[in-house]
């Protein structure tokens, strides 16, 4: 039996309910697969050294792991095919790894990682059992919660979505004229629910909560797009399109 361990960089201290959680891994002695990045990854490294559990292997694309807490730990190297450039891309290809290895997908997220997002999902498509240790609840996600739509609804909530992605979802729900991102923009100008300053799209006061600050190194470089707000745009289109088509009578 193996379990796959994961989670977000930015977490840096192992909660006590995840602790629990291991121990009882621990107990049962059933493999931990993990990777060799700082947050998660290297937490529950230190974690089983000072339990000294040894039936662990680190998953790493590289030569030697970038995190080795116990060099009696196993190490698995995974080979990357030469295309994959990115080391993003790079790292995603040794997840993908010990999801299909593991039956067990246990992720500790700050509700915001991508890596941890997409390490739920990919668990859930390959019908692998999932457990979800939401940081920003300081708590378990009930399995009742751990499906597509609600991880999703997660991670939007905290990350938002681009205008591109807008498109998308509209496309599917309801045919608009936005064909193109600018298209959009224009709409949200024209109706004064965003401006543009310094060539930076902000929202306007009245509808601040539609939207996300998207923000590199500590400054605004524009907005992202709120699940409230594609419930407002939704309703805005249904509600001008009907105005129009009574006009036609």
């Amino acid at each position: 039996m193996k379990i796959f361990i994961s989670g977000s960089i930015v977490i840096k201290v192992l909660p006590k309910q995840v602790k629990a959680s291991i121990l009882k891994i621990i107990q049962q002695n059933l493999e931990i697969l993990v990777g060799d990045a700082s947050g998660i990854d290297s937490l529950v490294q230190d974690f089983c050294k000072e339990n000294k559990y040894l039936n662990l292997t680190i998953y790493t694309v590289e030569l030697f792991p970038r995190y080795l807490a116990d060099e009696k730990f196993k190490i698995k190297k995974i080979n990357v095919p030469s295309n994959i450039k990115k080391g993003r891309e790079r790292q995603q290809e040794k997840d993908k790894q010990m999801t299909f290895d593991s039956k067990y997908s246990f992720v500790i997220w700050d509700g915001k990682s991508k890596g941890s997002y997409t390490n739920i999902i990919r668990a859930m498509e390959n019908n692998k059992k999932a457990k979800v240790y939401l940081n920003e609840i300081s708590n378990f996600l009930s399995q009742d919660k751990i499906k597509k739509e609600e991880i999703e609804y997660i991670f939007r909530k905290n990350n938002g979505y681009t205008a591109k992605e807008v498109l998308g979802y509209l496309s599917n729900e309801l045919e608009t004229a936005f064909k193109r991102t600018q298209e959009l923009n224009n709409f949200l100008l024209k109706n004064l629910i965003i401006k543009k300053e310094n060539n930076i799209y902000l929202p306007m006061e009245t509808y601040q909560d539609l939207f996300i600050l998207d923000k590199y190194r500590g400054k605004v470089k524009g907005i992202k797009f709120k699940n409230e707000f594609l419930d407002w745009i939704q309703n805005e289109l249904k509600v001008q399109s009907r105005s129009f088509q009574s006009s036609l009578f």
